[in-house]
């Protein structure tokens, strides 16, 4: 037995390791891969943006360009204009266009000085320098070492194989490689950068944060808008002309042109399933936030001394802050509710004004049927004549199901404190209600949880006298809750503070966005996949044209017109995947009630059962700086898959190329 527990135990502590390699293996790989891919995405831009010529086509796009981005920054940004009027939302939009149009202009005047002024080497090498620079000291500043040895480490590797390469073949020290050298180097010394610091430094971190920001804006409102004119101005060009010839192959080459039409499927499939994806998680967040919010007020006011008395001049203060609908004190208690059978079930008891709550929560709302008049009936009353005068009382439906509950019966509540003392200690004291109405939510835990009554009989049960637990406040859009909360407090001062919505359920709504995060980086890994299928087919292209290269260069073609050809190959590949999978991911998410419907009548099975997920159909939202964000990933993948290949089929020397021709 020991000898076995002893190989046990071995085998343990060998398979953490290798699990521990292998997720840092993985971390190499993805860090070696993101910086591959975005450096030659911007490597093909700077390609695209040599051949731009024409100013007017840089204007308009440039116009494009600010509106789009326009739009998706006030949606990010300023979220609450989604319920302002058209006015308002065109004012914020015309800002920031506007804004964006200057900035994008000073920033395409510099980056056309750059491309005139500097060689495409020396341009690779300083944004390296500028990229490994501003990361070091973001990540150095807050004194994270182990982030910054990681890409320190794939930088060195990257070197260290590119000189391996160099010394197998003979050939002397390339751009590659010194751009490397110049990226690790700034890299290590970065490493250097938390051990001379005494102290994590937020000014180091904060000026790393807008070097990145200012190399990653320059790319995005100047480098983009010139590349992509001129990729339009080459339409017509030798290289635009021989790229789409090569791109529709003929009869011998259909097993190229079969392959290509995977690498559009793949990066189609890829953004297709993304913007699906991410529309049902951001559907299934919105049902859950505006139940919750339904529910719960958009912030809720308490005091840190305990039970709040001047209540009413409280309530009185927040209806006079702007941007508040409606305000309404609650009384919170916890208690157990006998049924006929003798069954116990733990309850809340919720204490509210009938006269304000249908300001503040959609309760009177989900009242069901033969019980909209209930919250005017929880003042006491007797059922029938000569009985006692109960408290009314709203219950859930799962609740009313669980104990058989109907419209007037008695129902009792236990509270375990309060009772006559005992040798064992104080004993339980029993209320008696009446079942005033049955609610019902699209949350099963409210419904089987939660119970409403008055404020005098919570606090009656309670035995608290006249006090209240806090003021729940609901606000013109809950997007701005946050600020004004702030306002509140700032009205009612020191002795009370704040809790917005986001903050009950801190826990539940993180968890949303990790499954949403985790999931967009494993469907992304499909259009990777689709990024190395463009490699091979443009490898395998070149192989297959190597002929006509050597041709084209013996006439006159120089190496970056070779290279523009296949960019423009891969650039159209990446351009007509992506649209196919927008317009497919759009159009599916927005059917995906149909798509339900057929699934259900295929199978005979239902596939969402409303007892288990709480609704019957798949809840969706698009957002458009979603979109935007897989529309960009697709095109980097797609961009940066072309750069290796079509230097290699740039340096093919005409004579070994038609050696055995």
């Amino acid at each position: 037995m020991t000898a076995a527990a002893s190989i046990w135990d071995l085998l343990t502590t060998a398979g953490g390791t290798f699990a521990l390699s292998f997720i840092v293996a993985i971390a190499l790989g993805i860090s070696a891969m993101t910086l591959i891919f975005l450096g030659s995405a911007v490597v093909v831009l700077e390609r695209f943006a040599r051949a731009t010529r024409s100013l007017g086509r840089v204007i308009l796009v440039s116009l494009v360009w600010a509106a789009i981005l326009g739009v998706l920054g006030v949606g990010s940004l300023r979220p609450e204009l989604q319920a302002a009027g058209w006015g308002e939302w065109l004012a914020a939009w015309a800002t920031s266009a506007l804004s964006l149009l200057i900035v994008m202009a000073v920033l395409q005047v510099f980056v056309g000085v750059l491309l005139r002024l500097v060689s495409p080497a020396d341009l690779a090498a300083g944004a390296a320098v500028v990229l490994g620079l501003g990361y070091a000291l973001l990540v150095g500043g807050i004194d994270r070492i182990a982030y910054l040895l990681l890409p320190a480490a794939v930088a060195l590797a990257c070197v260290a194989f590119l000189r391996w390469r160099r010394t197998r073949t003979g050939s002397l020290p390339g751009d590659a490689e010194r751009i490397a050298k110049f990226l690790a180097g700034v890299l290590v010394l970065g490493v250097a950068l938390p051990v001379l610091l005494p102290a994590p430094e937020s000014d180091v971190s904060l000026a790393g944060g807008w070097v990145l920001m200012g190399f990653f804006g320059t790319i995005l409102l100047g480098l983009l808008p010139l590349a992509a004119v001129g990729f339009l101005s080459m339409r017509g060009s030798a290289e635009w002309f021989v790229a789409m010839r090569y791109l529709v192959a003929k009869r011998r080459q259909t097993f190229i042109s079969v392959i290509t039409l995977i690498c559009v499927a793949g990066v189609a499939a890829g953004v297709w399933l993304i913007i699906t994806v991410l529309s049902v998680m951001n559907g299934f967040e919105r049902t859950w936030r505006d139940e919750i919010i339904g529910n719960r007020a958009h912030f809720t006011v308490q005091s840190p001394f305990g039970p709040m008395q001047d209540y009413a001049s409280v309530l009185e203060t927040l209806d006079g802050v702007e941007g508040v609908v409606g305000a309404s004190a609650y009384v919170e208690a916890e208690g157990m509710v006998r049924g006929r059978q003798g069954e116990i079930v733990g309850v809340r008891v919720r204490g509210i004004d009938p006269a304000r709550i249908g300001s503040v929560t959609d309760l009177r709302d989900d009242l069901q049927a033969g019980s909209e008049g209930a919250l005017e009936d929880l003042a006491p009353r007797a059922v029938e004549t000569g009985g006692s005068e109960d408290p009314g009382i709203v219950v859930g439906s799962q609740l009313a199901a669980l104990l058989g509950l109907r419209l007037g019966d008695p129902v009792m509540l236990i509270s375990p404190f309060g009772g006559p003392p005992t040798p064992l200690g104080p004993a339980p004291r029993l209320t008696r209600f009446r079942v005033a109405g049955v609610f019902q939510s699209s949350f099963f835990q409210y419904d089987e949880v939660y119970t409403y009554t008055s404020l005098k009989a919570a606090q009656d049960f309670r035995r608290s006298g006249d006090v209240v637990n806090g003021i729940e406040v609901r606000t013109t859009d809950f997007y701005r809750s946050q600020r004004v909360a702030a306002d509140a407090k700032a009205a009612l001062g020191f002795r009370y503070y704040t809790r917005d919505w986001k903050e009950f359920f801190p826990a539940f709504f993180q968890a949303l966005k990790t499954e949403r995060v985790m999931m967009f980086v494993l469907l992304t890994m499909i259009m990777v996949v689709a990024a190395f299928a463009i490699v091979v087919t443009l490898v395998m292209m070149i192989m297959e044209k190597s002929s006509d290269i050597a041709i084209l260069k013996a006439m006159g073609a120089t190496d970056s017109l070779i290279e523009r050809v296949f960019a423009i190959e891969g650039t159209l590949i990446g351009v007509l995947g992506t649209a196919l999978g927008v317009v497919a991911g759009v159009a599916v998410t927005t059917q995906l009630d149909w798509v339900q419907e057929q699934i259900e009548l295929v199978t005979g099975i239902d596939t969402l059962p409303a007892t288990v997920y709480q609704f019957s159909s798949l809840p969706w939202e698009i957002h458009l700086g979603q979109v935007a964000v897989v529309v960009g990933i697709a095109m980097i993948l797609s961009l940066g898959a072309t750069l290796l290949p079509s230097r290699h089929g740039a340096r093919l020397e005409p004579a070994e190329a038609l050696r055995y021709e």
